[in-house]
C-alpha cells in the first residue's frame, strides 16, 4: 500500500479511464462505446472487470444503453436535472458528519441572493403566476424552487437546489413554531413585490435578510435534533 491510500480496484481503474476519456472529449455525448470484446482487448481486463466498470459510469449517468439493432452503450449527455441529483446525493451524506447547517445555509445565500435578483430582472409573466401561487398557498419550499428558475440560469439552479433540498430534508419543520412560518410567508411576499417590479437590488436585499433570519432557527433545531 502507497502512502497515497489504498490501491484502487481494476474495476474503478477502468471506470477512471474511460471518465477521463468522456472529460478529455475523446468520447463525445452520443458516441457508441466500442464491442465489449475490443474493449477488455485494449483495456487488458476481463468482461465481469469491464462490465462492473460500466455500471459505475451508467450509475453517474455517464453512458446510456439500448437494445435492438442500433442498439449499445452511447456516451450520455448528463441533464441539469441529473447533475442535481448527485450533488444531492454526495451532499446529503457529506451533511450528516462534515456540513454544518450556517455552513450549507452561507452557500445557500451566495446563490439564492444573486438568484432574486436575476429573477426580479428576468421573470416572464408565467413564473410571476406560479411565484404569487406559492405564497397564496403558503408553499414556503417551492417559492424558492420556483424563484430559482425564474433566475434563468440552470446552472444557479442546478447547484442551489441539492443544498435547499439538504436543508429541507434535515430541517424539522415542526419544531419551528406558527410565528416563524408567518414571518417567513411575509418575507417571501415581499421578495415576490420587488420581483413583480423587476427591483433586482431590493429583491436581493431581502432574500439576504431572509436567509439570515432563518440560520438562528434552524440552527437551533438541528442543535436539538443532534442532541436529541
Amino acid at each position: 500500500m502507497s502512502g497515497n491510500g489504498p490501491r484502487p480496484l481494476e474495476y474503478e481503474r477502468v471506470a477512471e479511464e474511460l471518465r477521463q476519456m468522456i472529460v478529455a472529449g475523446d468520447l463525445r455525448p452520443g458516441d457508441r462505446l466500442p464491442p465489449e470484446g475490443e474493449l477488455t482487448a485494449r483495456m487488458r481486463v476481463s468482461r465481469g472487470t469491464l462490465r462492473e466498470a460500466l455500471r459505475v459510469l451508467s450509475a453517474q449517468k455517464l453512458l446510456t444503453s439500448s437494445r435492438g439493432v442500433n442498439g449499445g452503450t452511447f456516451i450520455a449527455e448528463p441533464s441539469p436535472d441529473d447533475v442535481a441529483d448527485y450533488l444531492q446525493t454526495s451532499l446529503t451524506l457529506l451533511s450528516r458528519s462534515r456540513l454544518s447547517v450556517g455552513q450549507l445555509l452561507e452557500v445557500r445565500s451566495q446563490l439564492e441572493v444573486p438568484a432574486a435578483e436575476l429573477a426580479a430582472r428576468r421573470r416572464s409573466d408565467e413564473d410571476l403566476r406560479r411565484l404569487s401561487e406559492r405564497v397564496a398557498g403558503d408553499c414556503g419550499d417551492e417559492f424558492h424552487l420556483v424563484l430559482l428558475q425564474a433566475a434563468g440560469n440552470p446552472l444557479i439552479d442546478m447547484m442551489a437546489r441539492p443544498v435547499f433540498s439538504v436543508l429541507r430534508e434535515r430541517f424539522a419543520r415542526e419544531q419551528a413554531g406558527a410565528g416563524f412560518w408567518e414571518r417567513v410567508a411575509a418575507e417571501h411576499a415581499e421578495i415576490l413585490q420587488h420581483v413583480r417590479e423587476r427591483n433586482g437590488r431590493a429583491a436581493g436585499r431581502v432574500m439576504r435578510a431572509h436567509l439570515s433570519g432563518l440560520r438562528e432557527t434552524y440552527t437551533r433545531i438541528d442543535a436539538t435534533r443532534l442532541g436529541s
